[in-house]
């Protein structure tokens, strides 16, 4: 039955067929990929159906509505830390760095540099 109007969904032929090989792939655990190979049924039409399916709300094990696929995940800025860098500026000068610069005083040193002549 559909949530928003209680009605029951009347599935086509086509539909109940790729409903029937979604729920068989759900439950061997197979990738999509695999079944429809072993299965011998063309994988972007599975992925169609799928989607159809799932956009009605009837594909067992898959929410109604487009789906999150990736979920963003905040990223710690980590510290910058190198042991050695070299640094050759359009001016010919070279400069080499074994010790680490924090990030306040290392934007000065680069212009500093760059300026030499």
């Amino acid at each position: 039955m559909d949530k928003k109007s209680s009605t029951p969904i009347v599935l086509t032929k086509r539909q109940k067929f790729w409903l029937e090989h979604s729920r068989s792939c759900e439950a061997t655990g197979d990738s999509y990929q695999d079944y429809a190979k072993r299965h011998d049924l063309n994988i972007n039409t599975f992925h169609v159906m799928r989607r159809r399916l799932r956009l009605l709300g009837v594909a067992v094990g898959l929410p109604k509505g487009d789906v999150q696929r990736f979920k963003k995940i905040p990223i710690q800025p980590k510290a910058s830390t190198f042991s050695e860098v070299r640094l050759c500026f359009p001016n010919g000068v070279c400069v080499e760095l074994s010790t680490q610069f924090d990030g306040a005083t290392f934007p000065i040193f680069l212009q500093t540099v760059a300026q030499l002549k």
